[in-house]
């Protein structure tokens, strides 16, 4: 999987900036996006990874997360390419992405990058979901009405969001969600929502304001991001004797996966069963 440092490069190759340029639309020292993109450091915080996710028009999840698309469309990206009459390296030099990873995804060798995806849909005048739709990988259920038209109905979903946006003043983590794929506990910025899973996201802050998204075992660090986001929505709806029986069960737990378990028990039994 590719380092931020490289998804940053892919960008300004395709936005035509320099490392400088990148700063200065950011707001940021041209140090730190030097140091970062040459490997001297290799952490960046969430308004400073957000700031240079706005100026180069990527995402979030494609800057700092895995926004890896979970079907291997690896043969269906080649096929797309030859019925088009084009070499990897014309593709390479109208997307700007590099050649050798447009190979690895051809051969799947490397998960592909949902953003990275949008760009070739896009060099092959298809949305992403024309393109998923096209090779039989899109399995949403489409409404009669619109005739078996998956940009359509995506194009629908888009617009009901953006006017649940507009009536979100009373949900700000929905807000949150909808313009930065993230949300907030607290007023702290908590863990990136998948952009694939927005709809659900948007679902779930409707349906009870303080959701917190199930834990990834496969995204470093998000299990225990995840027991302090349970703890802390559970306290605001426990009493002090619960908090305390919380509390002392967590400092009981023998490993990660039993304090996980156990922050999303109490969670589900005092904030959604209540």
């Amino acid at each position: 999987m590719m380092a931020p440092s490289e998804k940053i490069q892919i960008c300004l190759d395709m936005k035509n900036l320099k490392r400088k340029d990148l700063a200065t639309a950011a707001n940021m020292p041209a140090s730190t996006i030097s140091d970062f993109l040459n490997g001297k450091t290799t952490k960046l915080d969430i308004t400073k990874a957000q700031s240079i996710a706005n100026t180069l028009g990527c995402t979030l999840d494609y800057l700092v997360g895995d926004d890896t698309i979970g079907v291997d469309i690896s043969t269906a990206l080649k096929a797309e390419r030859e019925e088009h009459g084009e070499t990897t390296d014309i593709v390479s030099l109208n997307t700007k992405i590099p050649e050798a990873l447009i190979m690895k995804y051809e051969h799947g060798d490397e998960p592909v990058s949902f953003f990275l995806f949008g760009k070739l849909c896009e060099h092959y005048d298809l949305s992403v979901w024309d393109f998923l739709q096209k090779y039989d990988f899109y399995d949403e259920y489409i409404p009669p009405h619109f005739n078996g038209d998956a940009g359509a109905y995506e194009a629908f979903k888009k617009a009901e969001r953006e006017d649940a946006l507009k009536s979100s003043a009373g949900y700000p983590e929905l807000r949150d969600i909808v313009e930065k794929g993230m949300y907030v506990v607290n007023g702290q910025p908590a863990r990136r929502s998948f952009y694939r899973d927005l709809h659900l996201d948007v679902e779930r802050i409707y349906m009870h304001p303080y959701a917190v998204w199930a834990p990834n075992e496969n995204i470093k660090g998000d299990e225990e991001a995840a027991v302090e986001e349970f703890v802390s929505v559970t306290k605001q709806y426990a009493t002090d004797a619960q908090v305390a029986n919380l509390e002392h069960a967590l400092a009981n737990a023998k490993n990660l996966d039993e304090r996980v378990k156990t922050a999303m028990a109490y969670y589900y039994e005092i904030v959604i069963d209540r």
